[in-house]
Formats: structure tokens, sequence, C-alpha cells
């Protein structure tokens, strides 16, 4: 929808006090355009949100494993060192 019809021009010769009320109705034409094309990236954005703390999860339990994986190589690197040395 366009206010092509309502132009300030226009508003003004029948009366001064609509034209902010033009002006408002103008930018709430705009803020609804714009949402139809903002609301579906919201939505891609949650689901993408919820796809991703499912990945970061996996990712820390995975983390975690080669966290114990590193630790206990260590010591048994460790362990060879002093049995070596002896």
């Amino acid at each position: 929808m366009t206010l092509d019809v309502l132009t300030e021009k226009a508003i003004a010769s029948a009366s001064k006090a609509l034209i902010p009320v033009r002006i408002w109705v103008q930018a709430m034409v705009t803020y609804s355009e714009v949402l139809k094309i903002v609301n579906p990236n919201r939505i891609i954005v949650a689901e993408m949100t919820a796809k991703l703390e499912v990945v970061m999860k996996n990712l820390n339990e995975k983390r975690a494993i080669v966290k114990e994986i590193n630790d206990k190589l260590a010591k048994l690197s460790a362990e060879q060192d002093a049995l070596e040395k002896k």
C-alpha cells in the first residue's frame, strides 16, 4: 500500500493538522512492510539458534572427553619419563 494519493500537499489543503497523522500512517505502513521481511527471518534465527545449542552441547561433551584423554596421556607420559629415569 502506498500513500501516493495522500500527498502532503493534498493533506495540507484539507487540513494542516492532518499532516502529522499522514506521517504517522506512512510510518506504520513502512513498519508493516519491514515486519513482513523481518519476522520470517526471526523464525529462521530461532530455529538455527536451537540447532546451534544442540551442536554446542555435543561439542562441549566431546571437548570434555578429549580433555580427559589428554590428561591421562600427560599422566602416562610423566610416568614413562619417571620409569625411564630409573
